[in-house]
């Protein structure tokens, strides 16, 4: 099977559902991209070796990763951070279905943010959406006080139902998640509760 994992995060940043991750799948016989960013994971400054570009591939112990531009931040800004999250999701959304193998599985990790362009790959190449969630938003965004304002926080979560709704697995770290997500509407054939390996 063909799965792109699409994730802002990604090593050398130090994500355990990262680079450990693919390989596993490849391991299992699967053919794996990944589509991310610019490491600059938790600090917000790029990693030594690493400049924004338009576009830059690497392989990393066999996997292909493509990454495309970002702003790096990761301050106390709300601003920044928006600008962080917005920026990489426009990137993969305009220059991803340019750079990948058509794929049969998108797992999107763990950023809501994400689901607009792993829509357009179920759109363009009849791809099925997974979406792993490890923060549950708008809850994370809103308890992290980086969005005060009542009415965004509403347009949030509508946006984030729309994107739960919409895809077709969910996959959640604890039975409380999938609990929050079944007040929210989402039928629980679509969820599955996986602990982190």
């Amino acid at each position: 099977m063909r799965i792109l994992f699409l994730t802002q995060w990604f090593q050398p940043e130090n994500f355990f559902k990262g680079l450990p991750f693919a390989k596993a799948l490849k391991e299992r016989g699967h053919d794996v991209e990944v589509l991310t960013g610019f490491p600059n994971y938790p600090g917000g400054k790029l990693y030594p070796g690493y400049q924004v570009r338009f576009y830059q591939k690497e392989v990393m112990d066999g996997i292909t990763v493509h990454r495309v531009p970002l702003y790096p931040s990761h301050d106390r800004s709300p601003l920044r951070r928006i600008l962080n999250y917005v920026s990489f999701s426009l990137s993969a959304l305009l220059l991803g279905p340019w750079l990948v193998k058509k794929p049969e599985v998108v797992y999107v990790y763990n950023l809501v943010t994400l689901g607009v362009p792993a829509f357009l790959f179920r759109f363009l190449f009849n791809s099925k959406v997974i979406i792993d969630i490890t923060d549950l938003w708008p809850e994370s965004v809103s308890s992290s006080k980086m969005v005060h304002n009542r009415i965004a926080i509403l347009v949030l979560n509508s946006f984030c139902s729309w994107v739960y709704r919409s895809a077709e697995r969910l996959s959640v770290v604890t039975p409380g998640y999938k609990y929050e997500l079944l007040k929210r509407g989402i039928t629980p054939d679509k969820i599955e509760v996986i602990y982190n390996w």
